[in-house]
């Protein structure tokens, strides 16, 4: 079987599987709905049935004539007048022999055509259903608007309770069908982050040996003396290259450390004065020519402050500042990295601030006004290096803030929590 193949069957079955659990969820949700329904609010009339069919005849049977009159069983008169029901006897000539509860509407009198009305549908807007005996007709009513009865007949509690059992059901359907869909693309989309961080983290171990050793090439060319003034700098801005792009892999290897700002370091105590001084040091040896200058200043009372985080994300953090300004002002400039303890401020921990600034010509606008914005997960086309110092200061607890100078050039305040 193909790749290919092999991933549309897995990707069938993951989707079967979804929908298999969908379903059962589903149905759990709906018996538990339903039995919170029966549960709240009972069966309709309390479980007991209206008078139609059996229960009709239930009542004749209780209703007997005895001694001279008729009479109706204690059960039934109790039914009746439980449910705000009447009921009614009519004899042979259409006159009402017998009666319990009337209305004050109800006719005392009836031919056949009223007969063959209401036993079929309503007696003045009364729901009835009627049991035909040896002397006459037996009519049990309910309330007005109690029973809807038309091709069939059913207590208006119960149509009431199925719409809102309807209504739960689809509520609660659609909460249950977001959680599984919900469920599944984050499954998909941890996959996905998955796939790219192996991508990155493949593609940056098999070209860093290429670019090591292309790197070095350059460089030797670099100092050959017996080579031409004009292949020289050719080998130069080879070796260059080269640099920028060892430092974007090196780039790409910390983001897909930090998984897109999503996992969190192994966060030790740092003391961020020595590592200032390092990458300051490490800047200074790198500026054959002298055109950038690096100022550091850091106040006395700043020397031992410690946060915490990961030595070598901050010192890749600071190494990404100073080369962003010198790459983007190769006409030079000078680079200023700052430390210093902010005051303390009620209820919040102490803290210090690290600024790194430089007075060259400053970030593109929309440059500037993407690094302003909320943090993502996509990595950008361009400004990498300015991305993941944002993302290994938020790793190590920090802010970060990019601002322009009035003066022109780049300044970059990062606020750390002391540890």
């Amino acid at each position: 079987m193909s790749r290919s193949a092999f991933a549309k069957t897995r990707e069938a079955i993951r989707i079967l599987g979804f929908a298999t659990a969908f379903a059962l969820s589903a149905m759990i949700i709906n018996a538990l709905v339903m039995a919170v329904f029966l549960i709240v609010f009972g069966y309709p009339d309390g479980g007991e049935a209206t008078f139609a069919g059996p229960g009709i005849e239930e009542l004749s049977d209780q209703l007997v004539f005895r001694d001279g009159s008729y009479q109706l069983g204690d059960e039934a008169a109790e039914t009746l007048e439980r449910g705000h029901r009447w009921a009614m006897l009519i004899d042979a000539e259409g006159n009402v022999s017998w009666g319990l509860a009337l209305p004050a509407d109800i006719p005392s009198h009836y031919d056949m055509a009223d007969v063959a009305s209401f036993t079929r549908w309503y007696l003045e807007d009364y729901p009835v259903s009627t049991w035909v005996r040896d002397d006459g007709i037996l009519v049990a009513g309910a309330p007005k608007g109690s029973v809807w009865k038309y091709t069939y007949n059913t207590n208006m509690n119960s149509i009431l309770m199925t719409i809102g059992l309807v209504l739960a059901l689809l509520v609660s359907n659609m909460v249950v069908a977001i959680a599984a869909a919900r469920a599944y693309a984050r499954k998909s989309w941890a996959e996905r982050d998955h796939a790219r961080r192996e991508w990155i983290a493949a593609v940056s171990h098999d070209v860093r040996t290429p670019l090591a050793v292309a790197l070095a090439d350059a460089d030797t060319l670099a100092r050959d003396e017996t080579l031409g003034t004009e292949q020289r700098l050719r080998a130069e801005r080879v070796e260059g290259k080269v640099s920028e792009v060892a430092s974007l892999v090196a780039d790409l290897n910390v983001a897909n450390q930090l998984s897109y700002a999503m996992e969190p370091v192994d966060a030790t105590p740092v003391t961020l004065a020595p590592i200032i001084r390092s990458v300051a040091a490490e800047a200074l040896n790198d500026d054959a020519d002298g055109s950038h200058p690096i100022e550091v200043a850091v106040d006395d009372e700043a020397e031992q402050c410690q946060v915490k985080g990961d030595a070598a994300l901050l010192r890749r953090m600071l190494a990404n500042l100073v080369g962003n300004s010198v790459r983007h002002n190769t006409q030079g400039c000078t680079v200023r990295m700052a430390l210093s303890k902010l005051p303390p401020r009620l209820f919040r921990r102490g803290r210090c601030l690290l600024v790194v600034e430089d007075d060259g010509r400053g970030l593109e606008a929309d440059m500037l006004e993407a690094l302003r914005r909320a943090p993502s997960d996509d990595l950008p086309e361009h400004g990498l290096g300015l991305v993941i110092v944002r993302r290994i200061a938020m790793a190590c607890g920090g802010t970060v803030r990019f601002v322009e100078p009035a003066g022109g050039g780049t300044r970059c305040e990062i606020t750390f929590a002391l540890a």
